[in-house]
């Protein structure tokens, strides 16, 4: 046996022959979907699927489908050994079989080339994905594998999605101001704002804020903004157990201090441009993540004191900066880095400008017609 596979690759080297080739090429390895609930909206999945087929070779079909995989760990165990894994994987959707019968392929060398149209209604109520932390991730596949009549080895490929949840058209609270005002005793009064409460992944946060010691003793010493992110897990057993409660501090801003005693700052901060290093707002299958703005001052009044004040914040993915299957953030060349920054420093900014079209904003007992049936 092994001399036969030897002398048909020794084979394949001389005249040329190449092992069958499948691809899965969506027009874009993300959907946006929107809202939550009733104010859910869809959007459609569109793409290739692409055969090579050597000759001598009898592939008849080529299937394709959308799998969904859930994991989600125990989240008060240390040791990595010790950890109960949940996982679950279910297919969204499968097509009917692409056929080769009947189809003209594209004459190739040594074989010819096929080629098919896929799309898909993503409805606004399927879960989205995300990676809460190394425990908890609920994440996509399109999975393509070949029929071969005469043989029973198959050829199979992937291609990772991301499915991706922005504000819903009717969330105007986000886009409100938001500020916090008072007093920490006798010391100093500050006053705290955000621009909007909706903030872009990988953009900016404007900030205004004022403070003025009371006392004048009292002395500031140093002052930042930080980012806390809340991560929380239900507990679904029958055990009556508190859920899962972590949290931690993404990053920080320092702040400049000048020999005034009264301070102010006017500025945007830049968050993270690596999507590892810091998750959207979800809530999922019992799992969430949620994040506050805090501003933090260090006071010496007899003493040395730390105050601080929070507002909540809701992290999204932007349709101006998506985040691909592969979690990675999507950068379009043609625009100046600073041109994003602009936009993404606006709040929410929804449908995306590639699939305005496709954005269901009426309310649809079923999925408005595709593209090939309009």
């Amino acid at each position: 046996m092994s001399t036969k596979k030897s002398m048909r690759s020794i084979m394949a080297r001389i005249t040329g022959q190449h092992r069958p080739g499948i691809t899965i090429r969506p027009d874009y390895d993300y959907v946006f979907v929107s809202g939550n609930g009733e104010d859910a909206k869809g959007q459609y999945l569109r793409g290739k699927l692409s055969l090579f087929i050597p000759e001598g070779q009898n592939i008849t079909s080529v299937h394709l489908k959308l799998t969904s995989r859930m994991w989600l760990g125990d989240h008060k165990v240390d040791a990595e050994e010790a950890v109960k894994w949940q996982r679950g994987e279910s297919t969204v959707h499968q097509w009917e079989p692409f056929t080769v019968v009947d189809k003209i392929g594209e004459p190739f060398k040594n074989g010819k080339n096929f080629e098919w149209p896929f799309e898909l209604f993503i409805r606004g109520d399927q879960e989205e994905s995300f990676k809460g932390c190394t425990r908890c991730s609920i994440t996509y596949l399109l999975e393509a594998w070949t029929v071969d009549e005469n043989s029973s080895d198959s050829f199979k490929t992937f291609s990772p999605l991301r499915i991706i949840r922005t504000p819903g058209f009717s969330s105007y609270e986000l886009m409100d101001p938001t500020t916090v005002q008072g007093k920490w005793s006798e010391k100093a009064e500050y006053n705290v704002s955000i621009r909007h409460r909706a903030i872009a992944l990988g953009g900016l946060i404007p900030i205004e804020a004022n403070l003025a010691p009371l006392n004048p003793v009292a002395k500031i010493t140093k002052a930042r903004f930080f980012l806390r992110e809340k991560h929380d897990v239900e507990n679904k057993s029958e055990a009556e157990e508190p859920g899962y409660e972590g949290q931690r501090i993404v990053t920080e801003w320092p702040l400049e201090l000048g020999d005034e005693p009264q301070r102010r700052w006017q500025q945007c901060l830049h968050l993270p441009i690596a999507v590892r290093n810091c998750s959207p707002d979800f809530s999922v299958c019992g799992v969430s993540i949620t994040h506050s703005l805090h501003f933090e001052v260090t006071l010496t009044n007899n003493g040395v004191t730390t105050e601080e004040v929070s507002m909540p914040i809701h992290l999204f993915i932007s349709p101006e900066l998506p985040v691909n299957g592969w979690g990675v953030f999507v950068r379009d060349h043609a625009i100046a880095a600073k041109e994003v920054k602009s936009l993404l420093a606006e709040g929410i900014s929804v449908p995306p400008k590639y699939c305005k079209g496709d954005f269901v904003v009426e309310d649809y007992e079923i999925p408005p017609p595709a593209y090939s049936e309009a």
